[in-house]
């Protein structure tokens, strides 16, 4: 019997998500049918900050990136008729003009004007109570076959009336260089280069950048990470799992961390989050229902048919940064480099010149004219990371 190749697609928070199950063979995918709808992300906290909102478009599967909404006035208004202006910052991202969080006992509801003249409002919504993350924590541990560690928290002993849960994640790696040297090579006076016969130039020494040698690098999390209490023996979250990184996993090389931030929900924004993961993580869901939309809580003034994706979400926030280095576990050799290193040792003039010059090699070292070389990588982390260290940083 001849393999079908199942393809089911949806536009969810500014994203279109493709799903390809059972190809046997490459399929030119097109749009046939496009509806331009508002993007919302919209989470305001309990967090005393500069509170951020983005606003986007959807859009088509031929572009490679969503379609940002511009000059939009951006309001939150609170049951106390406080105001918050936010501003146009760019990339899609408004930001409010002075920090500010919210509140227990009072609502509050989101108000989008676009710069074509339409309105968008969303339902009042309540801070649901706030819980503290007693602990983060890392254990070693087989998953499915796969050894790695585990991130998991715990909240404190007192939920309270709090039930739904949403968890997001930042990790953070330190990356040194492999073989980082302290000099670089330069070329000058260089005479045909084209020329594996007759190439001559002068070789001089520069004093290498030392951030070239440790960088720093951030993910953040994707995935929707949900729990709640309902059915649970204690009043509290204990050991729910975060992320899980296998041994092997590059990040954990020379040091990692990462920051898990906690939001306590509301039954309606925990039941939007719910559909939206079971439409992007449940391949049966995706071919049964076909779904094309996930309605949330805010809606257009001037057509209550018109779509409008995303969810006003008011949360209790909390958050707790761990460290730790593979070596903290029993975890046997060290994580393999980010890239494979292309160590090389070449004597041939004509071939030194084209592993620098041309294919960008760094040099590492030099004995009676034979030149050890490395891909540029393994040489130098800021080719592919940034030499900013984060101030939150702890070695």
């Amino acid at each position: 019997m001849k393999n079908k190749s199942y393809i089911a697609i949806f536009i969810a928070l500014g994203i279109a998500s493709l799903y390809i199950f059972s190809c046997t063979e490459k399929i030119e995918l097109k749009t046939e049918s496009f509806e331009d709808v508002l993007v919302v992300e919209a989470t305001i906290t309990d967090e005393f900050r500069h509170q951020r909102i983005k606003i986007s478009r959807s859009y088509v599967l031929e572009d490679d990136f969503p379609i940002l909404e511009y000059n939009a006035t951006v309001q939150i208004e609170d049951s106390n008729q406080n105001v918050y202006n936010f501003y146009d910052a760019g990339s899609g991202i408004y930001i409010s003009d002075n920090p500010f969080q919210a509140y227990q006992g009072i609502s509050y509801k989101l108000i989008i004007n676009t710069q074509d003249g339409k309105q968008y409002i969303s339902n009042e919504e309540l801070m649901p109570p706030k819980v503290e993350i007693e602990n983060a924590y890392a254990e070693l541990i087989n998953l499915n076959g796969n050894m790695g560690l585990q991130v998991f928290v715990d909240t404190n002993d007192n939920l309270g009336d709090a039930v739904f849960f949403r968890y997001t994640y930042e990790e953070t790696y330190k990356i040194v260089a492999p073989y980082y040297a302290t000099r670089d090579v330069v070329f000058s006076n260089v005479q045909n280069a084209g020329d594996p016969q007759a190439i001559s130039y002068t070789i001089g020494f520069v004093d290498r950048p030392i951030e070239q040698k440790t960088c720093y690098s951030t993910n953040y999390s994707s995935e929707i990470i949900l729990t709640n209490t309902n059915g649970l023996s204690e009043d509290k979250i204990s050991r729910f799992p975060i992320r899980f990184i296998n041994q092997n996993n590059s990040v954990l090389r020379d040091r990692y961390s990462i920051l898990v931030q906690q939001y306590v929900q509301s039954a309606n924004a925990n039941n939007y989050y719910k559909i939206l993961k079971e439409f992007s993580g449940d391949v049966s869901l995706l071919l049964d229902a076909q779904p094309g939309y996930v309605k949330g809580n805010i809606m257009s003034q001037q057509n209550s048919q018109e779509k409008v994706i995303g969810y006003f979400d008011v949360s209790s926030f909390t958050s707790k940064r761990i460290y730790f280095n593979y070596r903290d576990f029993d975890i046997n050799s060290r994580p393999p480099y980010f890239y494979d290193c292309d160590y090389t040792t070449v004597g041939d003039r004509y071939e030194f010149y084209n592993y620098m010059a041309l294919y960008n090699y760094k040099y590492v070292s030099d004995m009676q004219s034979v030149y050890d070389i490395v891909t540029q990588p393994c040489g130098n982390c800021t080719y592919f990371a940034s030499s900013v260290k984060p101030d939150f940083w702890e070695e």
